[in-house]
């Protein structure tokens, strides 16, 4: 039996968006920073992107500030 195939991912400033649903459905797109913290889900790649470039400044300094 033939191993499943992988679940599409995307790569956007450090963080996975990873598809988890069916496209264009709310919460369809996954997004995770490399450190492992969830940012949140989007209903498309677009919006996905928008929240990484929204969210990652904030996330890098309660990083930072945690270190």
């Amino acid at each position: 039996m033939p191993a499943p195939a992988p679940t599409p991912c995307w790569l956007h400033r450090g963080c996975r968006i990873q598809l988890i649903g069916y496209p264009r459905c709310e919460g369809a797109y996954l997004i995770q920073h490399c450190s492992g913290a969830v940012l949140g889900r989007s209903a498309s790649l677009a919006a996905a992107r928008q929240l990484i470039d929204e969210q990652i400044p904030l996330l890098r300094q309660r990083l930072a500030a945690a270190a």
